[in-house]
């Protein structure tokens, strides 16, 4: 993480030096900075996200990766806003200088965190995993490459892991549906205005915000597996509502209205469908398998996603939206119902510890 952000200072850096010189450049400066910043935050996010177990005991991350998910989704909204205002008054070069010092600031507060080498509590083992093959996974010094294959190893012998990861990226994939769809048809179809279809974007995060927050401060009875799955679920039906406003004549304002309650419902059942997941997954990968496993799942979701969205892209090119939003929607919901129904008919699934469901009670007791 250190190392992530002093890269990313020294990255602004050069780049502010060098469209000073180069002004008439900017265009492949502005690529080269994008796809370092973009190496930078993936190792930033990947490592934070798998150190957290290190960070916070058990019973509490579910409430750090809601609460996380929140501030994410406040910073999405804003991060536009205040950066175009404050573009206004600066050049590009000197932006960069700026954000250094943002940057500086964070690393700052890396610093200051204490991470356990022996976490709270956490499983060495998954419920069907080899404990000597982890072990000596976490205690051999190897390179990259064959960090890389224990990685794959792992999360191939590990059924309710892979399921899950390949699931995720899977549903990655089909909502490029809603990310190129939805901006298409409110735009070329339904023809709103600049305002009105940044009300309905802005809706997300919206919707993420007040979800993060209500999960921060549930205790989930059911298991978070089943939780998220059956969020997903709605999700399909969600996807599905999209087409509803295509099949009925409407005033600008009304569809605008409702594409702002439907993607701010959206949002929060997102924060439901990945939370208890992303969660679940940092209480039962050992904490020295799970930079590997992060990395790997975000790197199948980079993939597919673009894919997705070539996909997506030509389709609604070619064909008319309803449908695809109805196909989709329901190919979310078959997926999504064959999956849980897969991982609890075979067993995957251990049963939920009470104590830390009592736990979890007593912490946000606690906090109320």
């Amino acid at each position: 993480m250190v190392m992530a952000q002093i890269a990313i200072s020294l990255t602004l850096a050069v780049f502010a030096v060098i469209f000073h010189l180069f002004p008439a450049q900017y265009y492949p400066e502005l690529i080269g900075l994008i796809i370092v910043l973009q190496m930078t935050d993936n190792f930033l996010s990947t490592t934070l996200t798998a150190s957290l177990v290190e960070l916070f005991p058990q019973h509490q991350l579910q409430q750090v990766n809601s609460l996380n998910q929140s501030i994410s989704s406040v910073a999405t909204f804003l991060a536009p806003i205040l950066g175009s205002v404050i573009f206004s008054f600066v050049s590009l070069g000197n932006f960069a200088l700026l954000e250094i010092f943002f940057e500086l600031v964070a690393l700052g507060m890396i610093l200051l965190l204490h991470f356990d080498t022996n976490p709270n509590g956490v499983q060495e083992t998954t419920a069907n995993s080899d404990p000597n093959a982890t072990t000596e996974a976490e205690t051999e010094h190897v390179g990259i490459w064959q960090n890389f294959q224990a990685g794959f190893t792992f999360i191939w012998q590990q059924k309710l892991i892979l399921v899950l990861m390949i699931s995720s990226s899977a549903l990655n994939f089909l909502f490029a549906a809603i990310n190129v769809g939805e901006p298409f048809i409110l735009v070329k179809v339904l023809r709103l205005s600049n305002s009105q279809y940044g009300l309905t974007e802005s809706a997300f995060a919206v919707g993420m915000f007040l979800g993060g927050l209500l999960l921060s401060r549930l205790v989930l009875k059911k298991h978070p597996v089943v939780t998220s799955y059956l969020s997903l679920i709605i999700v399909g039906g969600l996807i599905m509502a999209n087409a509803l406003p295509l099949f009925f004549n409407g005033q600008a304002a009304t569809r605008t209205i409702y594409y702002f309650l439907l993607n701010s419902i959206l949002g929060g059942v997102l924060v439901f469908g990945n939370t208890p997941i992303n969660t679940y997954m940092q209480q039962i990968i050992p904490p020295k398998m799970q930079g590997r496993f992060f990395s790997l799942s975000s790197t199948m979701s980079m993939i597919l996603m673009p894919l997705g969205t070539l996909l997506y892209g030509a389709l609604f090119d070619h064909f008319d939206a309803r449908p695809l939003f109805i196909i989709t929607g329901v190919i979310v919901v078959i997926l999504s119902v064959g999956l849980l129904t897969v991982v609890t008919k075979r067993q995957l699934l251990p049963t939920i510890n009470e104590e830390h469901i009592d736990a979890s009670e007593t912490q946000l007791s606690e906090a109320k």
